[in-house]
């Protein structure tokens, strides 16, 4: 195997920094930064996952070629960039180090100053700088924006699978930008304490991924608990859009507008 695998890179691996690049992306939050920075000639591959209903610019995937991300079928698209937020080999750089292909790691932040900065690295290893920086321009700009609303009002953020975020969160910076403070102090992810919710529920809870498709085919996820139900009967509640959270990254942002909007509302 590993002389197979070897005999195909030396085959097909492209010079260094050939133009146009050939970049293929290994899971459906790398497939983001490839699709908002990348030219559609120089996209070898997306993954699998570009066209789920929570993949950010899953309509410009369309008609591109779609990879699993296994080694040898990466390797047979000659790619001279490979990008990755999960996907793949965890030792990815190492792995592809190995024939001479370069790997951009790129998501996880936990904020938006993280998530701007990661944002223009890729850009620059895209070959887009200008990309990169007219996107961090119009985050700077929602940013501004938001930082008018500073109502502190509490906020919760809970998923389909019930997990309630904490600080270090991204979807605590999300919170924070729209003006609200997060309920929960704590750091990291927990499981949802279904008696606060009902006995202190916040002035919002924020909802994510409730009623899409992954969970509809879950009949043991925990949004379908009768007790959640209905403490979210009597609560405020706004459904945020699966593509701005599924991923940690700049986009985010249609989140915080979103939660900024109810909170702002009658």
């Amino acid at each position: 195997m590993r002389r197979m695998i070897a005999a195909i890179a030396l085959a097909c691996a492209p010079a260094a920094q050939a133009e146009p690049r050939r970049v293929v992306s290994l899971d459906y939050c790398a497939d983001q930064f490839v699709l908002a920075l990348a030219d559609r000639d120089e996209i070898a591959a997306l993954s699998r996952g570009s066209l789920r209903e929570d993949s950010y610019f899953r309509d410009r995937a369309r008609g591109v070629r779609q990879t699993r991300g296994t080694l040898e079928e990466v390797l047979a698209l000659r790619p001279d960039l490979v990008v990755r937020n999960w996907g793949g080999p965890w030792d990815a750089a190492e792995v592809y180090g190995r024939f001479g292909v370069p790997v951009l790691q790129v998501g996880d932040a936990p904020d938006f100053a993280a998530a701007r900065a990661d944002l223009i690295d890729a850009a620059a290893a895209l070959g887009h700088a200008e990309r990169g920086a007219a996107l961090a321009r119009d985050l700077d700009l929602r940013l501004a924006r938001l930082s008018t609303q500073r109502g502190g009002a509490p906020v919760m953020y809970l998923s389909a699978g019930g997990a309630v975020a904490g600080g270090g969160t991204m979807m605590d910076a999300v919170i924070a930008a729209a003006g609200g403070r997060n309920v929960r102090a704590d750091a990291g992810w927990q499981v949802l304490p279904l008696e606060r919710l009902v006995q202190t529920p916040p002035s919002l809870v924020a909802l994510g991924f409730f009623d899409t498709e992954r969970e509809r085919l879950n009949a043991w996820s925990p949004s379908r608990h009768p007790a959640l139900r209905r403490a979210l009967a009597n609560a405020r509640t706004i459904a945020l859009p699966p593509a701005a959270i599924a991923c940690e990254a700049w986009f985010a942002i249609d989140a915080a507008e979103a939660i900024a909007a109810a909170l702002a509302a009658p």
